[in-house]
């Protein structure tokens, strides 16, 4: 590897570590405001959003650069291929943070229900599994990676708990329908978050190892 090519590649992993950081504090904040009926924090996610958009192409402008300059092969050329597709499901994390602060500041100016225990795990679990896959993605560490993509079925089934429970407390009593059909969408938020950890996790695996996973299956 040419010195020029190892700065540069220092000065990608610094801008991704530093969207990281901010993606994951604004999901942290998101479901503090949302399940807080925080509205002050739900305004801060949504104005925060901007700068990771801006992150997010400044980072995919300078990896495109760093592959039409350098040509780098190998592991190093599936670095920066999959550090561009991690900078875009970051952005859209951040999207996704961002609408579940809007549905917490929604749902703070209604008649307050009792969330789901569910859909704070799911928040808990989602989190965790950010912080993992940035974690395997800073460590290169494949089988930590490996982990987040499991862990991605039990969040799955807390959305499921959460529809259930939404669509019971709905017929018990429909004066809180608007409530709880937001609880609801709010939990496809958090079970799209996971699934983003989980395709992060995807990339890091490719990126140190060379394989592609699809469908639960490892390709060569």
């Amino acid at each position: 590897m040419s010195i020029h090519l190892h700065r540069e590649m220092e000065n990608l992993n610094r801008a991704a570590l530093e969207m990281c950081a901010h993606v994951e504090q604004n999901v942290r904040d998101a479901a503090r405001a949302f399940l807080g009926r925080d509205w002050e924090l739900a305004r801060k996610v949504i104005d925060a959003d901007r700068h990771v958009d801006r992150m997010e192409m400044d980072l995919a402008e300078n990896c495109l650069k760093t592959l039409a300059l350098y040509q780098p092969v190998a592991s190093d050329l599936r670095f920066i291929f999959s550090l561009s597709k991690i900078s875009g499901i970051l952005e859209r994390i951040g999207d996704l943070a961002e609408n579940l602060a809007r549905k917490g500041k929604s749902l703070s100016q209604l008649e307050p229900v009792v969330v789901p225990k569910e859909l704070t795990d799911m928040a808990d679990q989602a989190r965790a599994m950010l912080k993992d896959s940035i974690d395997s993605f800073v460590d290169r560490d494949a089988i930590k990676a490996r982990d987040v993509i499991k862990a991605d079925g039990a969040v799955n089934a807390g959305k499921r708990l959460v529809r259930k429970a939404g669509e019971e407390a709905i017929l018990e009593k429909p004066a809180f329908c608007s409530q709880w059909l937001i609880v609801i969408s709010a939990s496809r938020n958090v079970e799209r978050m996971a699934d983003m950890a989980a395709n992060i996790a995807t990339e890091v695996v490719y990126s140190v190892e060379g394989k592609m996973i699809r469908h639960g299956f490892d390709c060569e």
